[in-house]
């Protein structure tokens, strides 16, 4: 039962950062620059990406790893956006 319940906020943190992250690159998009966005934030970002990723291959659940490659590759477009827009 407690893993039902931990698998279901998990999904639902995964949903809210995904989430996050789309209304990030609307924002980028929509104002074509990203000089607010520090580029130092987005480098510790995918480095706790990369690292969740490893410990999740490493646990070998499924669910985990759906949602961080999910979230990790919205994140890369939104890293990429952020490069490109910078001004």
């Amino acid at each position: 039962m407690l893993t039902l319940f931990i698998n279901y906020i998990t999904a639902i943190a995964f949903v809210a950062l995904t989430l996050d992250i789309i209304f990030q690159i609307s924002h980028v998009i929509k104002r074509k620059s990203s000089r607010d966005i520090s580029i130092s934030g987005c480098l510790v970002r995918s480095t706790a990406i990369i690292i969740f990723g490893i410990k999740f291959l490493l646990i070998n659940d499924p669910w985990l790893i759906i949602g961080q490659s999910v979230f990790g590759v919205l994140f890369l477009t939104y890293f990429i956006l952020v490069l490109s827009y910078r001004k």
